[in-house]
């Protein structure tokens, strides 16, 4: 009886393991799905609705023309937040299948084509779906939170940019042009 009880509490650690990795994988696609939502909202809102609000003394609003102000820092930053949940959901998913599966391709390209889907589904279309239809709603909630995203990702954000403009320019495009691009 004792093998077969260690055998039990193996399983159930194991299962315990599996749904706290579900968990987070579901938890990491809303925040992915969150990113892609606000990027569309903060991008498609009225800048002369947002003005205006703003005129009219509200903070929300106020928060979205600074952070539509410097449009390559706020897309720059959630493209980064974006995909460090994406890659890092997509790893947890790997992970859970190889369990499942075991180690080898098949188990690999099952997550990979699994969490293709669930992203390109759940994580980018319906959310920027959604952003389109409301965009000036759904931009005055998210600008609190986005607000945060951009300042701690802004390092990040900062040097990226700088690198991308130097490898640009390596290939001979004029990063003045990719920043009209962005405004």
């Amino acid at each position: 009886f004792k093998q077969d009880d260690g055998r039990h509490r193996a399983k159930h650690r194991m299962e315990s393991g599996a749904m706290l990795t579900i968990s987070a994988i579901f938890f990491l696609l809303l925040m992915s799905a969150f990113f892609s939502g606000s990027e569309t909202a903060l991008t498609a809102a009225s800048r002369a609705r947002m003005h205006k609000l703003e005129g009219d003394g509200d903070k929300r609003a106020r928060r979205v023309n600074l952070l539509i102000r410097n449009r390559e820092r706020l897309i720059g930053s959630i493209l980064v937040g974006n995909n460090l949940v994406n890659i890092l959901a997509t790893t947890l998913a790997s992970g859970l299948f190889v369990a499942w599966f075991g180690e080898g391709g098949v188990a690999i390209a099952v997550a990979t084509a699994t969490m293709t889907v669930l992203i390109v589904l759940f994580s980018e279309i319906a959310p920027k779906t959604a952003a389109l239809a409301r965009p000036d709603t759904l931009a005055l909630f998210v600008a609190p939170v986005i607000r945060w995203v951009v300042f701690l990702l802004s390092p990040v954000t900062w040097f990226a940019t700088r690198f991308v403009r130097v490898f640009l320019r390596a290939l001979g495009v004029n990063a003045a042009s990719v920043e009209q691009i962005f405004s």
